[in-house]
């Protein structure tokens, strides 16, 4: 029986890593071969309409051509629900050592785009779910909504529509790479931009235009040297230190051409209990007092255009509670922990809805070059998931 749910396992996780998901990010036009969650939303559909089981199967519009999935046990509200949720799309697989999309197994370990994050925490959940309804022949003891959410790699514009439908539940388990760990806490994030002004001239007579760029090093300078030590000094119990960080960088027209404008992107890490807005002020004004007064009148700063809330669940919550001990049931580490990532599980959390994280894989693996997932700890994790379905209630 065991040989039969691994195959299934595999055989799934290898279907959907062969269906290509790539965020489009703010794309309007697409190769929908390639970018957009919508074939592997449709190999979800299908695959449940096929089973044993009777499903109440819910199509949500996300974007054009971008759904989420909600697959239910039940929907008449009798009984309590717990949320399984993971996301559909991926990161880009251009900068892969192998072909992306096609999925190989070498030294129990599936490659390809997507198997560690988070095809393979979908697979394990979807043969959890499937492991625990044939133990109780349909019966399960608690109604089981499993979700596959759009566009987490960008600005979790799918898992945002949970509140548009008033979804509810008792809790909830969002399936990312934790290293089969329990996570109740992970950090948030803010993203915005900074842009330094100046005056173009020619490259033979720099001094009479300003350079933009320097005035972004003297930016960029202030923040590593001043700014990222104050942030880092802000620690978490279980997520660490606060970050900030210069990550993208964008300026100049030409190589004889004073830069009359550059850009830079801000990614700054919040741990638990930390005000996006009081992090943000900081950044600016520290910036700005390290500034004469022509450069404070050439320095534009952005609203962020991702605001990601951290999480913390409470270590006595039921959710938790009963995670843990199915963790030590199965001789797992059980003690929760904190990533210092962020996931569609802050924003589940603020519906009021008790959230966890927990999955096979790495972080580590994520968006990697040779991206993969043990297939031992895959299975591990399918066990968990069915089990943890089975106690809850």
């Amino acid at each position: 029986m065991e040989d039969y749910w691994t195959k299934k396992c595999i055989d799934m996780l290898k279907d959907i890593v062969s269906i290509p998901s790539v965020n489009p990010l703010d794309r309007t036009a697409y190769d929908t071969d390639t970018y957009g969650e919508q074939g592997v939303v449709d190999y979800i559909d299908n695959y449940f309409r096929r089973c044993d089981y009777n499903f109440n199967i819910l199509r949500v519009p996300v974007l054009p051509n971008r759904e989420n999935l909600l697959i239910c046990t039940d929907m008449d509200g009798h009984r309590e629900t717990l949320l399984l949720e993971t996301h559909s799309d991926t990161v880009e697989g251009e900068n892969m050592v192998f072909p992306p999309f096609n999925p190989f197994i070498e030294n129990g370990r599936l490659y390809g785009r997507g198997s560690c994050d988070a095809k393979g925490q979908l697979a394990a959940m979807v043969i959890g779910l499937e492991m625990a309804l044939e133990l109780t022949k349909g019966n399960l003891p608690v109604d089981v909504s499993l979700m596959l959410a759009a566009d987490e790699e960008h600005v979790h514009r799918g898992v945002d529509k949970l509140a548009d439908i008033g979804f509810r539940a008792k809790g909830a388990v969002v399936g990312e790479p934790t290293n089969l760990q329990l996570s109740s806490a992970l950090k948030g994030c803010i993203r915005f931009k900074i842009v330094a002004e100046g005056i173009s001239a020619h490259t033979s007579i720099p001094y009479i235009g300003k350079n933009a760029i320097y005035l972004m090093s003297k930016v960029i300078h202030i923040i590593e040297k001043k700014i990222s030590p104050q942030v880092e000094e802000r620690v978490h119990l279980l997520c660490g230190r606060s970050t900030v960080c210069v990550s993208l960088i964008n300026g100049g027209q030409q190589a004889n051409i004073v830069p009359d404008r550059c850009e830079v992107h801000i990614d700054r890490r919040l741990n638990p209990g930390e005000c996006w807005e009081e992090a943000y002020n900081l950044i600016e004004q520290e910036i700005i007092n390290g500034l004469s007064q022509d450069e404070k009148n050439r320095i534009l700063f952005s609203k962020p255009y991702l605001i990601d809330p951290s999480m913390e669940t409470d270590a006595s919550s039921d959710i938790v509670s009963a995670f843990s001990k199915t963790l030590k049931a199965h001789r797992l580490p059980h003690k929760p922990v904190g990533l210092p990532y962020g996931c569609d599980a802050s924003k589940i959390a603020l519906l009021g809805i008790p959230t966890v994280v927990f999955g096979p894989g790495s972080i580590e693996q994520a968006h990697s070059t040779n991206e993969f997932i043990s297939i031992a700890d895959l299975m591990k994790a399918a066990a968990v998931y069915r089990d943890f379905i089975m106690n809850f209630s």
